[in-house]
């Protein structure tokens, strides 16, 4: 029997976010369960939107899920956050979801700006803050990729199962303000560049060296 990933001397944590299954997308696409074969742990950062999402995860390893701002809370009963130890490693686990006007602020200046801007330092530093002296901690959120050294900490995120969210498979923008908002997403979306609209997950290597995180494009 094979030890626990806590107490393993190595393990493969998949990571995934951002899949808003039964809300954007029908179901969870075939390529997750390819890309995350063999993992000894999944972790799901956020915005799952159906509790079926575990489930179909769970076929694949035991996972740890929190709380996005897409999933209710009665719903899943999701934590906002977790904290998960892999082979002697702390790993921080949270949605990356801030106050609402600053998630507005963002896209409205890529908006305004007409191209992509460099304003994610703010977030990691203001997660990396938040957490204090972890190994790693991932989130999702911001549907984007990224790979980042804070200090000690390393901050992944693995980019998104439903990158374009409301207007996955190009469906038209809402009416209304709703419309106002998804035409202005769908503008910050296009500013990140292709690579960043791919649908991915993430794999992270954990052994004595440290920690090893890849994103793994899907399809």
């Amino acid at each position: 029997m094979s030890r626990p990933p806590e107490t393993a001397a190595s393990a493969r944590v998949g990571v995934v976010a951002d899949s808003h299954v039964g809300e954007f997308l029908d179901r969870m696409p075939a390529g997750v369960a390819e890309a995350l074969a063999g993992c000894d742990l999944i972790l799901h950062a956020g915005d799952l939107s159906v509790p079926s999402v575990i489930d179909d995860l769970s076929r694949i390893a035991p996972v740890v899920a929190v709380r996005g701002d897409h999933d209710r809370l009665g719903a899943l009963g999701l934590p906002e956050d977790a904290l998960v130890t892999v082979a002697g490693r702390r790993i921080a686990l949270t949605h990356g979801r801030r106050a609402s006007p600053v998630d507005v602020a963002v896209i409205t200046a890529h908006v305004a700006a007409g191209r992509r801007l460099a304003w994610n330092a703010g977030l990691h530093r203001h997660l990396a803050a938040r957490f204090g002296p972890v190994d790693m901690i991932v989130y999702g959120h911001w549907h984007e990729p990224a790979i980042v050294r804070h200090g000690p900490t390393t901050l992944f995120s693995p980019g998104a199962v439903c990158p374009w969210g409301s207007l996955e498979g190009g469906r038209p923008p809402g009416r209304g303000w709703t419309g106002v908002a998804d035409r202005a997403v769908r503008r910050y979306r296009r500013q990140l560049g292709a690579d960043a609209m791919r649908p991915s997950v993430g794999v992270i290597e954990v052994g004595p060296e440290g920690l090893v995180p890849r994103v793994v494009p899907l399809g």
